[in-house]
């Protein structure tokens, strides 16, 4: 781990074009690997620097460029040519709304029959009728569990007497 470390000291040294401080050249020295490592990065560093890249690009590349360019814009052009029915989209939609509207207003709202004082004596009875079941159904739903639980009271009061009748 020590020795990575050391590798990574002097390799930024290098790249910010410092040597390495007295204290790591004395540890560098003690170490054979470290002392070949930072030649080995000095000899490259030097070699990188000495060779400049060609700042001329060859004649060729502004056209090959150009046409990669062109040959790239096409399929957006065709892409362009398949995505024409959409102007046509909400176009259409409108139209289908338009003729949905005039068919409504053609059709018109129903009409609701004429009231008559018979329809209206109807519902009243109607009316009247949920008024009586309403009023009717707690007694017959609990009369028989009154029944029921008479018979249970004179069940017990029989017992009762029985019994009172045994005792002696």
């Amino acid at each position: 781990m020590k020795a990575w470390l050391a590798n990574l000291r002097i390799s930024l040294a290098l790249d910010s074009s410092q040597r390495p401080a007295a204290q790591e050249q004395r540890r560098q020295h003690d170490s054979a690997e470290l002392r070949g490592f930072e030649q080995d990065m000095t000899a490259l560093d030097r070699a990188l620097k000495q060779t400049v890249p060609s700042p001329h690009a060859p004649p060729s590349l502004h056209g090959s460029i150009m046409r990669t360019v062109r040959t790239a814009e096409r399929p957006a052009a065709e892409s362009r040519r398949e995505l024409v029915f959409l102007r046509w989209l909400p176009w259409s939609v409108a139209a289908v709304l338009v003729v949905m509207a005039v068919w409504y207003v053609a059709r018109g709202p129903e009409r609701l029959p004429a009231r008559d004082a018979q329809s209206l004596a109807v519902a009243t009875s109607a009316f009247e009728m949920g008024g009586q079941v309403a009023r009717a159904v707690p007694t017959a739903v609990v009369s028989p569990l009154a029944d029921e639980l008479e018979k249970v009271n004179r069940d017990l009061n029989s017992t009762a007497q029985f019994l009172l009748a045994s005792l002696p």
